[in-house]
């Protein structure tokens, strides 16, 4: 399963290519499995890992045949990822924490002064399917290195230090963050992530529904627990999206079909180890949601506020995937 999974996201692109982007097209996935070095027990370990996370119907499928058909949840991953994908601000924050994470394993490997352009061979040098581009790699070497997380030498027509080596300061971002850099100096600043204009939450909360200035939602609970900081972000757009929900103009069933698929991503991410497939769906079906709204409301506030709520989870989500 762990060597067919790691072609997730890779599929998903190339299905949706292949059925340009629309669920009614069945898509045969052996082209695209030899093509990353799969067999056909390979493809369907493949297949049937997207359909359990609710990304692709294998029922086109015949024997020998593997195929898949995008789902409303797989369309909406596919958009999600390529959005993110396009966002400068989200990929020069990811390239930052894998160049330091980079130079921490250089230096547990006692490589001393390693070449910064050697980051873009390695593994960790891919987000969302694309490898950073040189340029990036180097803004991010600049940026780390007037951070004091690394340290090294430059030249003359390049950004950042050619070579370099990761500080006691990059060494606790590591360890101590995980390699989140934009958290770490927030931190160093003196202040955190904090959810405004709703509950705080405190541990575990596995299987609760919550609802915060919403005057439709008839189940409330006055919670008073936090969430981890690095889930911080995703949690206050969930926050935010069910506070403005009496202003997307919506049905009563539409809206309670919102809240529940909030209401139990939200409850994902107050689990001590939330697991990365169940926010993958559960960001997917929301944002499947939220898409239409935003294209076809029947006014422009509605259409705003579903754009913004879209925006704000793909920042949100983007911080800890």
């Amino acid at each position: 399963m762990g060597d067919a999974a790691a072609f997730r996201d890779q599929l998903m692109d190339w299905v949706y290519g292949k059925a340009n982007g629309t669920s009614t097209e069945i898509v045969p996935i052996m082209e695209f499995a030899e093509s990353v070095g799969l067999d056909l027990d390979g493809a369907y370990t493949l297949l049937w890992y997207c359909r359990d996370e609710g990304l692709l119907s294998d029922k086109g499928s015949r024997m020998g045949n593997p195929c898949g058909i995008l789902t409303a949840y797989g369309i909406a991953d596919v958009r999600e990822r390529r959005r993110r994908r396009a966002d400068p601000a989200l990929r020069a924050r990811a390239c930052r924490s894998g160049l330091l994470n980079w130079f921490y394993r250089q230096r547990i490997a006692q490589v001393h002064m390693p070449i910064t352009e050697e980051f873009g061979k390695d593994e960790g040098s891919t987000w969302e399917g694309l490898r950073f581009t040189d340029v990036e790699i180097q803004d991010a070497a600049e940026y780390l290195s007037a951070k004091g997380l690394i340290e090294g030498r430059g030249a003359a027509e390049l950004c950042g230090p050619v070579h370099a080596e990761i500080t006691t300061d990059g060494i606790d971002c590591v360890t101590d963050w995980e390699g989140n850099v934009a958290d770490y100096l927030r931190d160093q600043k003196g202040y955190g992530p904090t959810i405004n204009h709703g509950p705080v939450f405190h541990g575990p909360s596995q299987g609760g529904q919550f609802a915060w200035g919403n005057r439709d939602v008839t189940q409330q609970q006055n919670i008073a627990q936090q969430v981890a900081p690095e889930f911080q972000p995703l949690a206050k757009a969930i926050v935010t999206i069910l506070q403005q929900l009496p202003g997307y103009g919506l049905t009563r069933q539409d809206q309670q079909d919102i809240e529940a698929a909030a209401n139990e991503l939200l409850a994902e991410v107050q689990q001590e180890q939330p697991e990365q497939g169940k926010l993958r769906r559960g960001v997917a079906m929301l944002k499947g949601f939220l898409f239409p709204i935003a294209k076809e409301a029947a006014t422009e506030e509605a259409r705003q506020l579903a754009q913004q709520g879209l925006d704000q989870i793909t920042a949100g989500i983007g911080s800890v995937l």
